[in-house]
């Protein structure tokens, strides 16, 4: 397979858009002149970021300067397992089968004979459930790893955590519940220190029902994310509070205490849970409410000061 169609085949179209049309011609172009760009493109409007006021104003002004290499180290999914353990537990870290510094040297007998999933440290969305072994095209499947570590999610989002990652690929136990499942996500959003509301994804490998939540679980009316990905949420499922959420509060706080903004992510499995992933700019900073009245809310809430 050609590295184009390794391309097509491991990012999603959205992405596969802004790494062709984008990459090259920006590489010429200050950060505040790409941001500008890219936000023009995806929201259909300027952004202001001389005077920031809308919630994704904001989040872009956040990501043109905050860039500390504290940052680099959470959003890099390896590096962050030592923070994770050394600040909170090494109770809270999925167990890692392998750690791949090659896309070549992805071969039947790097994964173990249970299930796992191998992703890659440095990007978003580069990952494959492996349910088993014997089952896999493992020639697909470095092609799609290939790409993974080749390509640079900064020149994708201008997220510049992700700029100076040294890429590698990790194999993981794969969680799963009672019936088979992957867990569902909690998904933590702080606004300067605080958690305003709570994300909750389940089933995502089936239904991926969505909901979002108050952090004493009460339904929000909105959903917080991309107009494509909207189109296609189905009706949320109620549930009751996770049993585990007080001491995720308690983890995402003090992770917290380190941002403006920022989303802590976990997997829960009911009288246990497990870190997930720290992310800087919930869906780059594009991601928009739905009903959009409640934008204004939480863009008050964030203050870059």
């Amino acid at each position: 397979m050609s590295f184009v169609g390794k391309l097509k085949e491991a990012y999603p179209v959205r992405w596969l858009y802004f790494a062709l049309k984008f990459k090259l011609p920006m590489q010429l172009m200050g950060e505040r002149k790409v941001e500008e760009k890219i936000f023009t493109q995806v929201l259909g409007y300027a952004p202001n970021l001389d005077n920031p006021q809308t919630l994704n104003e904001k989040m872009c002004w956040l990501k043109l300067h905050d860039h500390r290499d504290f940052c680099t180290m959470v959003a890099d999914k390896y590096r962050v397992r030592s923070y994770i353990a050394e600040h909170f537990g090494e109770e809270h870290l999925v167990p890692l089968v392998r750690k791949l510094n090659s896309w070549q040297e992805v071969t039947k007998e790097a994964f173990p004979d249970y299930p796992t999933i191998i992703k890659c440290n440095s990007g978003a969305g580069t990952w494959k459930i492996v349910r088993d072994r014997n089952k896999v095209d493992y020639k697909r499947l470095r092609g799609r790893c290939h790409v993974w570590m080749t390509l640079n999610h900064y020149y994708e989002t201008r997220e510049w955590q992700y700029k100076n990652i040294q890429p590698c690929l990790l194999i993981e136990k794969l969680l799963m519940d009672s019936e088979g499942r992957v867990p569902a996500d909690i998904k933590l959003h702080f606004f300067n220190g605080k958690c305003a509301f709570v994300y909750k994804v389940i089933d995502r490998e089936g239904d991926n029902y969505r909901a979002f939540f108050t952090p004493d679980w009460k339904l929000l009316p909105f959903q917080f994310t991309s107009k494509a990905k909207y189109k296609k949420i189905t009706k949320p499922i109620v549930e009751p509070r996770p049993q585990c959420l007080d001491e995720m509060l308690r983890i995402g706080t003090e992770i917290a205490k380190n941002f403006k903004y920022v989303r802590v992510d976990f997997y829960d499995m009911g009288k246990q849970f497990y870190f997930s992933e720290i992310t800087l700019y919930h869906g780059a900073g594009y991601n928009q409410f739905y009903p959009a009245e409640y934008a204004d809310e939480y863009a008050k809430l964030l203050e870059i000061g």
